[in-house]
């Protein structure tokens, strides 16, 4: 499995895509129409020539299919499962850490909402959802029933940051923080680590989330986990999660993950380096950046400096670095 630092999206199906085209790849100077090309890791594909031989234009991004709902089930009040039948895919496509895909139940493409892969089936060309039905897009899932048809476009990548360090960790051991729905996209996180026989610690905040939320975790998944408090009221976090960190860190975990809100992954990436630098390798969350994923729409961008813009649903960065961003 081929992880790139700079953009997920490199030498896939869709590169190159809209932003090379447009003269904002994040990857080739060239395009970026620079004389000089800088691409000396890019292992043999040159995207300015994939650009040239395409006529200048971008390569077809990720179609829109309709899939059948194969299986469905309903957790709680707020939370569903849904299993998808993919047309004509490459299964393996969609088990990359860090891959969601876009979905809705209705014609209208407004309602598309961006969803992490926690489900992958070789046998059978199927895919894995959970869909916590809370806003007007998500709640157009609630009655969707075996049969149904689901339209679907991707997969994406950058669902995560880290995800290098995430899969090259072999044989160590590994710390999992979770709150609330970060769990969802951080399955796929502790789904790799077990593939590569890691010893992980499991933290689970429900964050008041409905009875629903742990059936999934404990039905589903059957994950060993501890309940852990992770913030109090006032966002500050807690003696005890503090207490997880240390005691892990003297441990020599090589990885922390966390799946959280962007306050509490700074808070915690800031505790971490002011008391122990940056030696700790550390893999996030990233999903609540998603808008269009193709990098057009501004919505995941940051900037590093006034022409520095880092688009986040494409590049990989550092999560020390990405806390800087924030």
């Amino acid at each position: 499995m081929n992880i790139y630092t700079k953009c997920s999206n490199y030498a896939s199906k869709s590169c190159p895509c809209a932003l090379a085209e447009y003269g904002h790849c994040i990857m080739c100077s060239v395009c970026r129409g620079e004389e000089f090309c800088d691409c000396g890791d890019t292992r043999g594909y040159c995207i300015y020539n994939e650009l040239k031989n395409n006529g200048g234009h971008a390569l077809d991004q990720n179609h829109i299919v309709k899939c059948e709902v194969a299986y469905e089930k309903t957790f709680g009040q707020e939370y569903k499962y849904i299993r998808l039948r993919v047309p004509n895919a490459d299964i393996a496509a969609f088990k990359r850490p860090g891959a969601f895909v876009f979905v809705r139940v209705l014609e209208n493409t407004f309602y598309d909402v961006p969803i992490s892969v926690i489900f992958e089936d070789y046998g059978g060309n199927y895919i894995g959802l959970i869909i916590r039905m809370v806003g007007i897009k998500t709640q157009s899932f609630a009655n969707l029933s075996t049969g149904d048809t689901v339209f679907l476009r991707g997969p994406y990548y950058n669902g995560l940051l880290g995800i290098k360090k995430i899969v090259n960790l072999r044989d160590d051991n590994a710390l999992v923080l979770c709150r609330g729905i970060g769990l969802m996209p951080s399955l796929h996180v502790i789904g790799e680590l077990r593939a590569h026989h890691n010893d992980i610690d499991i933290y689970l905040d429900p964050a008041g989330f409905d009875k629903g939320y742990l059936e999934i975790v404990t039905e589903l998944f059957e994950l060993d986990f501890h309940i852990v408090s992770i913030c109090h009221e006032d966002g500050e976090l807690t003696p005890e999660v503090i207490d997880i960190i240390d005691s892990s860190i003297k441990r020599d975990v090589s990885l922390i993950h966390l799946g959280m809100s962007d306050y509490l992954i700074s808070k915690c990436v800031n505790y971490i380096e002011g008391k122990y630098g940056r030696k700790i390798a550390l893999s996030c969350i990233n999903n609540v950046h998603m808008s269009c994923g193709e990098g057009v729409c501004g919505v995941c961008t940051k900037n590093r400096d006034a022409e520095n813009i880092v688009h986040l649903c494409k590049e990989q960065v550092d999560v020390y670095e990405y806390c800087d961003l924030l």
